[in-house]
């Protein structure tokens, strides 16, 4: 119910004084809007130094790396399915190569 609806029913005798709003209560949904520089915006998170790919220019996508290293599409798909990657992360080289050799030497059923 609206403070407007309130204010009115109190003035016809429906309500009592102590159903009427505080005025100066914050927790009361206002119908005016916001002002402006009043509003709290959520946080915004700051990239961690790791994943931004301008901090570290090293770092290529595991796309990329399948890319550059001629890695067939089944075995990059199970390679990241064996590491828990997803698509888009960015890593070494050198760990890239070293999942693709890991996955390919491994004896078959994971054994």
């Amino acid at each position: 119910m609206s403070n407007e609806n309130k204010d009115d029913l109190l003035n016809n005798g429906q309500l009592d004084s102590a159903q009427k709003p505080d005025p100066d209560d914050k927790d009361q949904p206002s119908d005016k809007p916001p002002e402006p520089g009043k509003t709290k915006a959520p946080p915004v998170k700051k990239k961690k130094e790791k994943d931004n790919p301008e901090s570290n220019p090293g770092l290529l996508t595991i796309e990329e790396h399948r890319q550059n290293l001629n890695i067939d599409a089944p075995v990059f798909v199970a390679v990241m399915q064996a590491q828990g990657w997803g698509a888009g992360k960015r890593i070494p080289e050198a760990d890239f190569q070293a999942a693709v050799e890991a996955f390919l030497k491994a004896p078959m059923g994971g054994k």
